[in-house]
């Protein structure tokens, strides 16, 4: 009877200390984003090299060696279907991708449709540096969310649409040939239009 006791508190000792392991093999972790400050000095004004990661963004500056990158967001948008821990806050920074531009809006604002695969809310793009010159999609780019602005649709009804300030130019081509004819062309200064081949 002792034996069989024994035998019993073994496996449920040796039943624990497994439990216990794999709980601490599978550690649960939050993405640290990068910093403002980290973002700003990098990328302000300059292009990047995007990473094949579809969940969160993986950026490197055009000098850095290919072991060295940051972490940000990609935008989903403001809209009811994006889940609460997605939500935007004012300043923080995001990366639009596959975004598409609707219509210029002014002289350094485009309407963009941007968000996730299952929805593309409208957006406000004010542009600093990049001067697009016709419709298509936009390469990716890094933006600062700034708020809402609100618009009054065709049938009286108004609509709060997110505002994106760009902080980079937009990404590297690293897919090799020319950049497809379905992203917009777009231009700025001379030496920085070396980067893209359209």
């Amino acid at each position: 009877m002792l034996h069989r006791k024994n035998l019993w508190l073994a496996i449920v000792l040796l039943t624990a200390g497994f439990g216990a392991a794999s709980a601490k093999a599978q550690p649960v972790t939050t993405t640290n984003y990068a910093s403002a400050q980290q973002v700003e000095s990098a990328f302000r004004e300059h292009s990047f090299i995007l990473g094949d990661d579809n969940h969160i963004a993986d950026v490197r500056a055009l000098n850095w060696s290919a072991d060295r990158s940051i972490k940000l967001p990609f935008w989903f948008g403001t809209g009811q279907l994006v889940p609460p821990e997605y939500q935007p806050k004012k300043g923080d920074y995001y990366v639009i991708s596959e975004s598409w531009i609707v219509r210029k809006l002014g002289d350094k604002e485009l309407l963009i449709r941007a968000g996730n695969k299952l929805q593309k809310p409208d957006a406000v793009l004010v542009t600093t540096k990049t001067r697009y010159k016709g419709f298509g999609m936009i390469l990716p780019t890094i933006v600062q969310y700034s708020g809402t602005r609100t618009f009054t649709r065709e049938d009286g009804t108004k609509v709060d649409i997110a505002v994106l300030d760009e902080v980079s130019l937009p990404a590297r081509w690293t897919k090799g040939g020319r950049i497809p004819p379905k992203y917009a062309r777009f231009g700025v200064n001379l030496a920085e239009n070396l980067q893209w081949k359209f």
